[in-house]
């Protein structure tokens, strides 16, 4: 039987290892805690969450490491990149 080897990234945030996992064979995408699964999404919905995340890449049908750090990025709440404020008037 084939398997796959996953594309994989991997950050901390909020102090929790967060793992992004893409198997290219079946679409298959989860994001990994240490201690549980926060999500796993087949296709369509995971070629959605890629698109809707890694904004102009050009990932096809296969993600990159840039493109899953931007989806661990959205799905936590986190970016590196950018800080918001709220401003109530």
């Amino acid at each position: 039987m084939f398997e796959s080897v996953p594309i994989t990234a991997s950050k901390v945030v909020d102090g929790e290892t967060v793992r992004a996992e893409y198997l290219c064979d079946t679409g298959r995408l989860r994001i990994i805690g240490e201690r549980t699964v926060h999500a796993e999404w087949f296709p369509p919905h995971s070629w959605f969450a890629i698109a809707s995340s890694s904004g102009h890449s050009r990932w096809g049908t296969r993600p990159d490491e840039a493109d899953l750090l931007l989806l661990i990025d959205n799905f936590m709440g986190y970016s590196s990149h950018d800080t918001f404020a709220l401003v109530r008037r």
